[in-house]
């Protein structure tokens, strides 16, 4: 048997000679996956409890019965033949009890609990990869510049990271505003509200860290890609995360922003207590406590929020990146 996919082309000269075989083509469910044949068809069924229970009495009494007839074969006495076959039922019925239980402490061949039989696809052959059975069709759509003239700017990703309390939330919610005021369309991604959605099952190890910020990188990546400013709010502690960042989101799109605040201001500004749990123990792999910060080496803007206001820090940062977020017909990037 084989798996047979649904594809809207097939043509019905193609699905009658699947039929041939055994195989059914969903008509209801596009792009779904079925293996079906008139010998397997009564395995995609399930028994109900009821039938479950007559059908074990059935199968019990059969063997009762085979049980006294072979007892009255070898002894030739109907009545002992009947106390044999009663006194079977009785002990394999507690024998059988016995043998469950000890099978219940034995993990061995036991299936996955997500495991399905008969409804999902078999795993790839080997050397087959995701990226064979997927088919962009960026081609087909509109494209950045076309996005970007229709909104008279060009979509950049303003990455601001520093430590927890730094102030890049504060920072990230007055841009946006402001940059709204001048006519900019912007979208802000903040780490808190990101881990309450896409990411709420991630934690904070550096791998999960890494993890979090390639879901974060990838979605400003399309929202840059549609000509929107993102500003996007994350500590992403280390060069190596920032880097990876940059990478998906792209060079020429990518402006890193160092919100540079010393670790004892922010923890002067503990307003949500995470320093101070952190401190005691109660948060694990704290940035800054017992998880290390990467200052930028090389960030396009550095934002000293000891030195500068938020309204001040917000208007630097507005200053520098004017003449990359405005639009150039006769440009591309």
């Amino acid at each position: 048997m084989q798996w047979v996919r649904y594809d809207e082309s097939l043509s019905r000269q193609k699905s009658r000679f699947l039929s041939k075989f055994g195989f059914k083509v969903s008509d209801k469910y596009p792009a779904t996956y079925e293996r079906r044949s008139h010998i397997n068809s009564s395995m995609s069924t399930r028994d109900t409890h009821s039938r479950s229970i007559v059908k074990g009495a059935s199968w019990r009494v059969l063997g009762t019965i085979d049980t006294t007839l072979i007892a009255w074969f070898v002894t030739g006495n109907p009545l002992k033949a009947l106390s044999i076959g009663a006194i079977e039922v009785f002990t394999k019925v507690f024998l059988y009890y016995l043998h469950e239980r000890a099978w219940l402490r034995v993990k061995w061949g036991l299936a996955s609990p997500n495991a399905e039989v008969l409804t999902k696809p078999s795993a790839p052959t080997a050397g087959a990869t995701a990226a064979q059975n997927i088919h962009p069709i960026f081609e087909r759509l509109v494209d950045r510049t076309e996005k970007e003239k229709f909104l008279g700017q060009k979509g950049k990703v303003l990455w601001l990271t520093g430590l927890s309390g730094s102030g890049k939330s504060t920072i990230a919610q007055l841009l946006e505003k402001e940059l709204l005021q001048q006519g900019y369309f912007t979208k802000v991604l903040d780490g808190d509200n990101i881990r309450t959605g896409i990411n709420k099952n991630l934690g904070f190890s550096l791998e999960e860290r890494q993890e979090n910020v390639r879901r974060i990188a990838e979605v400003a990546k399309l929202f840059a890609e549609t000509g929107v400013i993102t500003i996007c709010s994350f500590i992403s502690p280390t060069k190596e995360i920032r880097q990876f960042a940059r990478d998906i989101i792209g060079e020429d799109h990518f402006i890193e922003i160092y919100i540079d605040t010393p670790l004892e201001v922010c923890e002067s500004r503990d307003v949500k207590g995470l320093y101070e749990k952190a401190r005691a123990g109660k948060i694990k792999n704290f940035t800054g406590i017992d998880s290390p910060y990467e200052p930028p080496e090389n960030p396009a803007i550095t934002i000293d929020t000891v030195q500068f206001t938020v309204e001040q820090a917000v208007d630097r940062i507005i200053q520098l990146i004017k003449p990359s977020i405005a639009f150039a017909p006769s440009t591309s990037n």
